[in-house]
């Protein structure tokens, strides 16, 4: 607001100033015509107007330096405000890249759904094979390989400080309890991502070797939740340069 007000105030003086200069141009002008229009003006009255043209030359000059110095003020003013105009842009889009990449941002766009579940019926002679953590973040981590741009398993936004763990054969995410079936979905190119995963001796076809069902199905849209809590540091700072 302060800048405005400054702009404003600039050519409000800039337009008085040039408001007199054109007064004493005409007063100028007009003098400069009586004195060629009277022949027989007294000599001292010829001296009193000599002066005042003078003067009001002299005040003219002034006037010229002071608009001249006016002008390039204000052009100089402008030009630096639209520099801090250009730099607060370009914080703004750096800050909405840094969020997003953080997870404080929800997202949405094409993608694919991948569901997980125990099998149905335990293989004879065998306990019936359950889903853990692990399986959930080898899935994540070849999306990401594979260029997910956005992920969250069961509605847990997944980033670089998501944490895994499992209780009594409950599997947490961000501290957040998960309960089957498990649903990841990420946000990339949906053919890209699907051949990843259904590639021949890679994770999928692992896990499913081991009896858990899976199914991969590409998605035109998606929407990936933002993080629920912001993580604290207590004790990283910014490395110094």
């Amino acid at each position: 607001m302060s800048g405005k007000n400054s702009a404003a105030s600039l050519r409000v003086v800039l337009a008085v100033l040039l408001m007199g200069l054109g007064f004493l141009v005409v007063v100028q002008v007009r003098a400069s015509r009586g004195l060629s229009s009277q022949e027989d003006v007294p000599t001292r009255n010829v001296y009193a107007l000599a002066t005042m043209l003078r003067q009001e030359r002299a005040s003219r000059h002034t006037l010229e330096a002071q608009v001249a110095d006016l002008t390039r003020r204000l052009s100089d003013f402008e030009r630096a405000t639209a520099e801090r105009r250009s730099t607060t842009e370009a914080m703004v889009r750096d800050l909405e890249t840094l969020r997003i990449a953080a997870g404080l941002v929800p997202m949405t766009g094409p993608g694919v759904s991948v569901i997980v579940d125990a099998a149905q019926a335990p293989v004879v002679g065998h306990a019936p094979p359950a889903v853990q953590y692990v399986d959930l973040a080898s899935i994540v981590n070849e999306l990401w390989a594979a260029g997910a741009e956005a992920i969250a398993v069961s509605g847990v936004r997944i980033t670089a400080t998501t944490g895994y763990s499992e209780v009594g054969g409950t599997i947490l995410a961000d501290r957040r309890r998960l309960a089957p079936p498990y649903t990841i979905e990420a946000i990339g190119d949906s053919a890209t991502l699907q051949g990843a995963l259904q590639i021949r001796g890679g994770v999928i076809e692992g896990l499913r070797t081991l009896g858990l069902q899976i199914t991969i199905a590409p998605k035109t849209n998606l929407t990936v939740p933002a993080v629920q809590a912001v993580p604290v540091l207590r004790l990283a700072r910014p490395a110094s340069h």
